[in-house]
């Protein structure tokens, strides 16, 4: 089965360096090979150290330095800092604010990012650990643990740092189009506005919980810094709060 693995991602990473296609759909496609090479849902596949072409500069070493998971040294802290990611992650697909994750709300979600149902699936079956058809936050917390993929897998994980410049230049320009009042800093109203500009369908809860993730000091409002190192880090805020010119 690894063996199938590797072959099907070897061909999705030719595939993503000889066409056209966005980096997004690629990056997509590739983590499905894996998934679906293995009867058992799983295989964490290392992808070829070899830069993919892209009209984008190098990353500096200090934009490297915004992904605290690949900062970790110290066991406790990895772990800590995956936690962390996957609660941003969580907050976000959780659009009504309900405290689980819905299999339909997992599929909302993931399918913006091209996952098929059948891949969607056999995520959320592996994550619903208790089979109560609903993934709690510790369930979710787990499975970014132990399905090691998913800590780069699009619309979960920060599955393209290397770019973290260009995912900074985006943030900056979302952060001032959620600004309304142009003050340097976004409350919950102004991220509110923002956000149910073009997704309405996140309750009240779900917006407090996304802003209770991005407000890093808990000062009751979100500074240019604190929305920058969020977006950067999580694949799925850049999803549902808007993407910038830059996102391929």
């Amino acid at each position: 089965q690894a063996d199938r693995a590797t072959v099907s991602a070897q061909f999705c990473w030719k595939l993503l360096k000889s066409s056209t296609m966005n980096f997004s759909s690629a990056a997509t496609v590739l983590f499905m090979a894996c998934l679906n090479a293995s009867s058992s849902g799983f295989v964490f596949v290392n992808p070829p150290t070899q830069r993919i072409a892209r009209t984008f500069v190098a990353t500096p070493a200090k934009a490297l330095a915004t992904t605290s998971l690949h900062a970790a040294s110290d066991p406790d802290d990895e772990i800590a800092a995956i936690h962390r990611n996957a609660d941003a992650t969580f907050a976000i697909i959780d659009v009504d604010g309900g405290g689980t994750l819905s299999r339909a709300e997992l599929t909302n979600h993931l399918s913006v990012s091209g996952y098929n149902t059948e891949t969607i699936d056999k995520i959320f079956n592996k994550m619903d650990v208790n089979k109560d058809d609903e993934i709690s936050r510790q369930e979710f917390r787990d499975g970014m643990i132990l399905l090691t993929a998913l800590q780069s897998a699009p619309g979960l994980g920060n599955y393209n740092a290397e770019f973290a410049k260009e995912m900074c230049e985006d943030a900056d320009q979302v952060f001032q189009s959620a600004d309304a009042d142009g003050n340097g800093e976004i409350d919950k109203e102004e991220l509110r506005s923002h956000i149910g500009r073009s997704f309405a369908n996140y309750s009240e809860a779900a917006i407090d919980e996304i802003f209770r993730q991005i407000d890093a000091n808990s000062d009751g409002t979100i500074t240019q810094e604190e929305f920058r190192d969020a977006f950067c880090k999580s694949s799925a805020l850049r999803q549902a709060i808007g993407e910038g010119p830059n996102y391929k």
